[in-house]
């Protein structure tokens, strides 16, 4: 995916994050970038997910129907639709250059333990400036 660079504007997107495992998982937060917020260079402005109506039933990929993401359970080979909405960084971007990423910080807890992982979205997003920009 493919957007033009906007310093301080916003761009939402869709991805769904799967659980692979045995045993379901209850997913507690979601960001684009890893470590202290302060430092993310992508802020995540907006958080929505599909529910289900019990883990193991199929949800529907559909931002109209999406509510303000909050822990979720996925039950064991189930997906869980996420819409996400950043915030790009408002720092000077050469011509022609770019920011991307093409994987998800998941927090999440699976059997009592709590974890972190970087999740693929099967995607690359692309954010590049085919002029350049100097902030005032």
């Amino acid at each position: 995916m493919r957007f033009a660079f906007n310093p301080g504007g916003q761009i939402t997107f869709g991805a769904s994050i799967r659980n692979p495992g045995p045993s379901p998982v209850t997913i507690t937060g979601i960001a684009v970038d890893d470590g202290p917020a302060d430092q993310h260079v992508f802020k995540v402005a907006r958080l929505a997910a599909n529910h289900a109506v019990d883990e193991s039933t199929a949800v529907v990929f559909d931002p109209a129907t999406a509510a303000p993401f909050r822990s979720i359970r996925v039950g064991a080979g189930m997906e869980l639709p996420v819409f996400v909405t950043i915030t790009i960084p408002n720092v000077e971007q050469a011509p022609g250059a770019g920011l991307f990423f093409d994987d998800l910080a998941v927090d999440y807890d699976v059997l009592g333990l709590s974890r972190h992982q970087r999740v693929p979205m099967g995607f690359r997003l692309f954010v590049h400036s085919p002029k350049g920009y100097v902030p005032d």
